[in-house]
Formats: C-alpha cells, structure tokens, sequence
C-alpha cells in the first residue's frame, strides 16, 4: 500500500481535448467496419445472437443468485453530507473567482490546516467514505473533490487521460492500461483549471471530458479488481455487472470481466467477454495477454500465438517499457544496463522529462558527470511545470550528494 499526503495540482490552461490513440498505442489491426451510412440497416440474426451472449456475459453468465448485499448506487457516488457540505462552503468563501475558489477547495481539501487528505492507492471510496476517513486514491479524491465543487456551483467535470501503460515486471507478459480521472473546469474564453493529484499527470496527454456514468463505471471496476485480488470472485462479477451497466462500450471493461471468468474458470464466459473487447477496439494491448490466455484454453493455439506476439511486439516498441525496465535496473544497481534501457526509450520517444531524468541519474551513477547534467537540463526544459522541475533539481543535487 503507497501512502502519503497529497501534493494536488491545480493547473491552469486547456488539457488537449482528443479522441485520438496515444503515441505509444499501436494503430488499430483491422479497418472499421461499422460505416456510418450502415446505421438504419437492420441487425442480422449473427449480430442479435452477437449481443444477446454479450448481454449474458455482462450480466454475470448466470453466476449471480438474488438476495446479496447491495452495492453502493451511482447515486451515492456524488452524495454528499450537509458536514461536507459546510466544509466546501468555509473552503471556497473567500475566494473572488472561480479559478481561485477551485485552488481554495484543493487547498482545503490536502493541507494540513484543512482535511489533510492521504493517499491510499487501494482506497477506492465513496466521496462520503473519503471525506469520513481521510484517505482516498485519485479516483476517489476526484470524486469527492466534483462533488462538493459542484455543491458549491463550480462546474467541475470528470476528465479522463490516457496516461502511458505500465508493465508489472514480475511478469513482462503483463501489461496494464490506467484509466486516469481528474477533475476540470470548463469556462470559455478562459484557461481550464484541471485538479490532480498524481505524478503520472501531464497536461499534452489525450484527454477527454466524460460523462458521470463513466466516471462512475471506472469506481465498479475498481472494486470489482480490488475483491478479484481479495480471492473474491463472484462479489468481484456483481462490480463488474454494474460497471458495464454504466459504460458498455468501454473495451477495457469487457477485458477485466474476460480476466476474471477465466479466474472463475468460465472458459465460455471469458470468450464471449474478450470478443466483444476486440469488438470495441481491436487495437488495445491490454487485451492481448488476456485474449492469448483465453484462446490457450478454448483449443485455439495459433490464434493464442497471434495476441502473444502482438503483446510482445508492442512491448518492445513502446518507450515506456522501456522506461519501466531502466527503472528497476537503477533500483537494481545496474546503471549501465538502465542507461541501455532508457536510450531506447528516448529514441523511441523524446518528449518525456522522465526519461531523461531517470538517464541523468543513469549516467551519474556510470561517473558520466557531463551528459548526466546535459540529461537533467533537457529533463527540466521538458517538466511541464515549474513545481516539477524543482522537485528534478533537489532530487538530482540530494542523489548526487549521497552518491
């Protein structure tokens, strides 16, 4: 469990609104094939029975009994106490316009004066829980930091960004999508406020404004995950079932339902869930190791091959793999073999102030004094802010001290 006290960002200037595919997504495997002048044709009976085993899927495959506990609504979700309620008003009362009644709810909300929030990565929470216990993750800080900005007639929006994937090393087999939320501001003509408290957030990622019900969706699967770990599978299904409720066309949905039937050993179930994710998007490399492990298990070894390699070749041309495997041969006392890594990442892709930091603390650890300076200046011209590029300066003089 990571802890520690939040460090929130409020930047002010316009995320880049787009729908397009990360830089470091590869491009989709197949051409669209649902044109839109074929919208009023009627579905044929392959399609209706296409949906009615997604529907089954979705629903649980016959796995959930009646007369469980509830789970938390979607209402509840945004709720907030009249306590919480008076916090947001004494929070945001001296503030004269809108963006510095935004900082003052931030300020409010992490400073040691106010809240004091603390990070919890597991602390998937509802505002209500959040604001009780003093604890949440970034999804839960940005669900109760929308719901008492909104409490007080701040039009603040749930903004989703597509933060670069990350692997976890101890299988390189697996790879992991984040689906990152803060919260925005929207004022036209004006600079977009945007809420954050994550290191990972850059503000030239593809990002969106999305509605309450994704946003909401991304809590379901969140716990839905948290209890598959917990070895809890069918509580884990009910969160899943709801998630998809909300957010049917979201393709990393369908590949964590696959993933958790083929826990519950449901090989039929975990067919139908992967399909219909490659369905949605044929292209995302979250789904190939799970569409390689379904495949494998239904009989169809060539096609389990053919995700295989496609999860691998992504793997290899995707800078921040190589990012993450520098990483854990610098924590590891290979210098060289992270200076290796974090090359291929930057010729890969240039524009990330990660990888050069990480190479300047490469290369001073290999004695490279020069280019490890040259490495840190272009690690801070690329920061995207001021406050980050402070933290590379103290970070790199106390490294290079203890050194």
């Amino acid at each position: 469990m990571a802890s520690g006290h939040f460090a929130p960002a409020v930047i002010d200037g316009a995320p880049r609104q787009s729908t397009r595919r990360p830089a470091w997504l590869p491009a989709p495997l197949l051409p669209a094939l649902l044109l839109a002048g074929c919208a009023a044709q009627a579905p044929s009976a392959p399609d209706l029975a296409q949906a009615r085993e997604a529907q089954w899927a979705a629903s649980g495959a016959g796995l959930l009994a009646d007369g469980t506990a509830p789970l938390e609504t979607p209402e509840s979700l945004l709720h907030i106490t009249d306590e919480m309620r008076a916090f947001a008003v004494a929070a945001v009362r001296r503030g004269h316009t809108e963006s510095t009644r935004v900082e003052a709810l931030a300020m409010a909300l992490n400073s040691a004066h106010g809240l004091h929030m603390e990070y919890d990565s597991e602390a998937t929470l509802t505002p209500e829980e959040a604001f009780r216990q003093r604890r949440a993750n970034c999804l839960s800080y940005t669900l109760l930091f929308v719901a008492l900005a909104r409490s007080q007639g701040i039009d603040a929006r749930f903004n989703e960004v597509d933060v670069p994937p990350v692997w976890d090393l101890g299988d390189e087999r697996i790879s992991l999508l984040y689906r990152h939320i803060n919260a925005r501001v929207d004022r036209p003509g004006l600079p977009t406020p945007v809420v954050d408290v994550s290191d990972e957030y850059d503000p030239y990622y593809p990002q969106r404004t999305v509605s309450d019900a994704v946003a909401e969706a991304q809590y379901y699967n969140n716990r839905s995950v948290d209890l598959r770990i917990a070895r809890q599978p069918l509580q884990a299904l009910r969160y899943e079932a709801r998630a998809l409720q909300l957010a049917p066309q979201a393709a990393y949905l369908w590949t964590n339902l696959a993933a958790l039937y083929l826990q519950m050993d449901q090989p039929r179930a975990a067919r139908v869930a992967i399909d219909q994710a490659l369905r949605l998007d044929d292209a995302d490399p979250l789904a190939y190791d799970t569409a390689a492990n379904v495949y494998q298990g239904a009989g169809e070894p060539q096609l389990a091959a053919r995700y295989r390699e496609m999860g691998e070749d992504f793997r290899d041309r995707n800078p921040y793999y190589h990012y993450q495997l520098g990483l854990a041969a610098l924590r590891g006392g290979n210098a060289a073999r992270a200076q290796q890594e974090l090359a291929q990442a930057i010729e890969l892709y240039g524009s990330d102030a990660r990888f050069h930091f990480l190479m300047a603390l490469a290369l001073s650890d290999l004695g490279e004094t020069r280019k490890a300076n040259r490495a840190l200046d272009t690690a801070i011209a690329l920061a995207p802010t001021e406050a980050q590029q402070e933290r590379y300066k103290s970070k790199f003089a106390r490294l290079a001290k203890q050194g």
